[in-house]
């Protein structure tokens, strides 16, 4: 991917690198806290992030050479991605590795402005450049901004991950 791409007349996304760490982390932490407001799912309730765990988490990824897009909007940060290639979850698939979006996460001041399908579009071609034919991602069926989003993009569920709650052995 080259430095940087303007998309529209006010979009640019470029990779992300280590200088980026500090917008990275607060990006990030957003990114978690969003997710704490707006899904109501109990895995995220009381969940906490260190700054420092989320900013190893993007060193780990730049040493790796995975993926992490910065997009701004009119000059201003507006939103990160975060992928990587993995082996296909099937040994005996056909599909030999997958690409998967980890992170999306578009600041709410921003949103509306197409940041979010930059951001797709630009990892999309990332992963094209590595031989990689098919993505996925996950988000929460409660996260009706993200659902709609996806969809939008041409992302389509082919999996449903359910949960089941069970009590507590004091509680029965």
């Amino acid at each position: 991917m080259e430095r940087g791409r303007t998309i529209g007349r006010n979009i640019v996304v470029r990779p992300g690198e280590p200088a980026d760490l500090p917008l990275l982390t607060e990006l990030s932490l957003r990114f978690f806290d969003y997710l704490k407001a707006t899904v109501a799912d109990e895995f995220w309730e009381g969940a906490e992030v260190e700054p420092e765990r989320a900013r190893a988490d993007f060193e780990t990824a730049f040493a790796k050479d995975e993926l992490v897009l910065i997009a701004s909007l009119d000059g201003r940060s507006a939103g990160y991605l975060y992928g990587r290639i993995e082996p296909a979850y099937v040994r005996e698939s056909p599909i030999r590795q997958m690409g998967y979006i980890s992170h999306c996460f578009v600041r709410e001041e921003t949103r509306g402005a197409g940041v979010a399908a930059a951001l797709a579009q630009a990892a999309e071609d990332w992963f094209r450049e590595r031989g990689i034919e098919h993505i996925e991602l996950r988000y929460s069926l409660a996260n009706k901004a993200a659902a709609a989003v996806w969809a939008k993009l041409g992302y389509a569920p082919q999996r449903l991950i359910c949960r089941k709650t069970l009590s507590r052995p004091e509680n029965r």
